[in-house]
């Protein structure tokens, strides 16, 4: 396979995010009223995956265009995840797409470096904290359901935080040079 299978503008790109995260917020509000298990327990996860997923492009792009740093286009490719060389996940991540922001080197060049890493950092940020609002909707599902989104949220945070300083985008940002 491609590096990159798929372009999208970045219009194109940041109404999908933006679509997603709207997904999101509608099925937090709609699960609760929603009375048949495992339907809502489904739509609470399906919650979680749309800020989880939709909302790291998203918070690259709104702060790489505050701090200066131009995008070219987004991408549907790989998960730097892949370089890990993990028995499953990175199995798995080879044959599942997910969606990437192409920079402007030469506008992240011109930023200072610590815009350029707020702007990189972004993304890992608002992908391990946005999933937290779920939770609340996950213990109005049921107990059970909201052990597990609690629990699906701390692992994310714990993974985010490991491999996202090993060649995500954390790794990028600690790596921007004074």
């Amino acid at each position: 396979m491609s590096k990159h299978y798929r372009r999208l503008s970045l219009a194109q790109g940041a109404s999908l995010c933006a679509v997603g995260l709207l997904v999101g917020l509608t099925l937090l509000v709609v699960t609760p009223r929603v009375k048949l298990f495992p339907v809502n327990a489904l739509l609470v996860l399906a919650a979680w995956f749309c800020f989880w997923f939709f909302s790291h492009d998203l918070a690259h792009h709104i702060v790489g265009r505050i701090v200066g740093v131009g995008f070219r286009y987004y991408f549907l490719g790989r998960s730097s995840i892949t370089r890990l060389s993990l028995p499953i996940a990175s199995n798995l991540l080879r044959v599942v797409p997910v969606l990437g922001l192409k920079i402007d080197k030469s506008s992240l060049k011109s930023a200072s470096p610590n815009k350029a890493r707020a702007m990189y950092a972004s993304g890992a940020i608002s992908s391990m904290f946005l999933p937290w609002l779920v939770i609340p909707t996950g213990f109005l599902v049921g107990l059970p359901v909201g052990i597990l989104i609690s629990i699906l949220t701390v692992a994310n945070v714990v993974f985010t935080l490991y491999f996202s300083l090993r060649v995500g985008d954390l790794h990028r940002a600690r790596m921007v040079r004074s």
